[in-house]
């Protein structure tokens, strides 16, 4: 017997699942597709006793945390998502009732589980005694588990607000181990080859140097890219072999869902001519496998015109793959780096109106109060904390004169070492910040092509590594650049960016302040011109303003890093990676 809550949970009578679907969208209302699903199973170890003579008869609920937001201050609701099955007489359960979640690795997805001993003659909370309770997110479930398991103590104190009848049992030396799996289905790819014919001729020496790319229709309407091809040189009759996009990216795990492909001629010195389009679900490429490219405005322009070419699919199947939680689950670690903006364009810290404006400590822990700079670094740094598993993050400023030195600098660490700039979790990233305002002299200009540099050389020696025949992805990182104004030498940063295009890495920026930053549109990967030839480059830049989400920072995390998991797979894709745990 299955039923619905108003929360979205379809819980399963039986001792088989539960599967909460919290969905999620963004600023606009469309909604997020799943990274992943996964399933998460619990067992206790060491529960007290009912008595001297008695074993307990413990279970366990689960709580998912709901979040939001007024005027920057939180306010949390819990909601019971379900709990496992009734352990009669048993001090060590291993329950067999599992609970699936989406995974979206954008989010903080916070759980709560807590451990009752049913003593009474139904489930109320207020008339079975409370053990205790583990409260984890989904994120850092995945970084941690070691074989698929994580093992932790259960605090006896009664977590904040919640009613539970007071305890009568010790939670001393009690564990819960929590395992967590993805559910095998969301790591399989569609795998094709495409082939074009006859595409019209777009370059004065009669040929085209073609490429495609494949969108995919939200419920809105709107379209979002999933896939770029690589550029095929001066054919009009060119191939792809062997493209494998994952499901979930691809379609959303729904074969019916109108996709869009749309083939251009890639020029080098300018931007790309559009060769025409067509639309079709995958279920209807799988039944029929070529389609006309149709240009609307030739079409509409000429009379006997029939098509700009077409394209066919072949070996069309479904293979297993990888699925982003796959990577973190299996041992690949995310790092992130801070880059901040210390421009005189901000204003003297000592200024109301300035960005960094110093802000009394009493009101460091009130979100609301913080200056813009300290609310970005919160927003996302509560997101990605939990996926590096040593906690450590470098930290960096640039455009200014940093610890009473007259060199201006754009890759200052902000901790003073210069060969480690690494600080322990968010809270060091914030007060390394925070003690930088006393002693920073603003300079210019807004350089970011330095810290690219850096990290990108950094990234090199860090992220891959070869064994045989294979390519071990240890580590991705996130280049986090916080911003008040135009890049001054947006030709090096552009260099920089393509320079980075083939590495695990995701740039992302927050812009600060009321400037018009219509010229970060320049690094989107759609907009950079690719010296050297037909070079496919790689998306791996973000940009969002802090001000349209400034009191919600959910919302200006998820906005942030909505991007990172399609560049992350765009990047295993390409270089056919695997995490270093994995088995074949």
């Amino acid at each position: 017997m299955t039923s619905t809550s108003l929360t979205g949970a379809k819980v399963v009578e039986e001792p088989e699942s539960i599967e909460f679907n919290n969905n999620y969208s963004n600023a606009h209302g469309v909604s997020y597709a799943p990274n992943a699903k996964v399933e998460i199973k619990i067992s206790c170890e060491n529960l007290p006793r009912s008595d001297n003579f008695t074993k307990c008869d413990p279970k366990v609920f689960v709580f998912f945390e709901e979040r939001v937001y007024n005027c920057g201050v939180p306010e949390s609701k819990w909601i019971l998502v379900g709990s496992t099955e009734t352990a009669k007489n048993d001090n060590n359960p291993k329950y067999a009732k599992s609970f699936v979640f989406e995974y979206y690795f954008q989010y903080i997805q916070n759980l709560r589980f807590v451990v009752l001993d049913m003593e009474g003659k139904n489930d109320g909370f207020l008339t079975n005694d409370y053990i205790g309770y583990v409260e984890k997110t989904i994120s850092e479930l995945l970084v941690n588990a070691k074989q698929n398991k994580c093992s932790y103590d259960i605090m006896g104190t009664i977590p904040f607000g919640m009613k539970f009848r007071e305890k009568k049992h010790s939670a001393k030396n009690c564990r819960m181990t929590i395992t967590i799996e993805e559910v095998a289905n969301t790591a399989v790819q569609a795998v094709f080859d495409v082939s074009c014919k006859n595409l019209d001729k777009m370059d004065f020496i009669g040929k085209s140097d073609p490429y495609f790319v494949i969108s995919k229709q939200l419920e809105s309407g709107e379209w979002t890219k999933v896939y770029t091809s690589k550029v095929k040189k001066l054919t009009l009759n060119p191939t792809w072999k062997q493209i494998g996009i994952d499901m979930v990216r691809f379609n959303s795990g729904n074969d019916k869902k109108l996709l869009r492909f749309e083939v251009f001629d890639w020029d080098r010195n300018s931007s790309p001519d559009y060769i025409g389009k067509f639309e079709a679900n995958f279920e209807t490429i799988r039944e029929k496998n070529t389609f006309e490219i149709i240009n609307d405005e030739k079409k509409a322009k000429k009379s006997n015109y029939k098509n700009s070419g077409t394209m066919t699919f072949e070996n069309i199947r479904y293979a297993e793959g990888f699925s982003f939680s796959t990577f973190p689950l299996h041992g690949t670690e995310i790092a992130v780096v801070f880059s901040i903006d210390f421009t005189s364009s901000n204003g003297t810290p000592r200024e109301a109106d300035s960005l960094h404006k110093i802000i009394d400590k009493k009101e460091l822990n009130d979100f609301s109060k913080l200056n813009h700079y300290q609310k970005a670094i919160t927003s996302i740094g509560q997101v990605l904390e939990s996926y590096d598993t040593n906690k450590e993050f470098a930290v960096y400023g640039y455009g200014a004169q940093f610890n009473n030195d007259e060199k201006m600098r754009f890759d200052y660490p902000l901790n003073g070492n210069e060969k480690n700039p690494n600080v322990k979790g968010i809270q060091g990233v914030l007060d390394a910040y925070y003690s930088t305002l006393e002693t920073v002299k603003l300079g210019f200009p807004t350089n970011f092509a330095p810290m690219i540099d850096i990290i990108a050389r950094n990234v090199r020696k860090e992220g891959c590594t070869k064994v045989k025949d294979t390519t071990i992805l240890k580590q991705y990182t996130i280049l986090v650049i916080i911003t008040d104004g135009d890049i001054t030498d947006m030709e090096q940063t552009l260099d920089a960016i393509k320079r980075a295009t083939d590495l695990p890495l995701s740039i992302v920026i927050i812009g600060v302040g009321d400037n018009d930053f219509s010229s970060m549109e320049k690094l989107d990967a759609d907009n950079i011109q690719i010296s050297g030839g037909g070079k496919k480059i790689r998306d791996i830049v973000q940009f969002v303003p802090l001000n349209k989400y400034i009191d919600n920072p959910d919302v200006l995390a998820s906005e942030t890093l909505a991007e990172v998991p399609s560049q992350f797979f765009e990047f295993v894709t390409e270089s056919k990676c695997v995490p270093p745990d994995y088995e074949d």
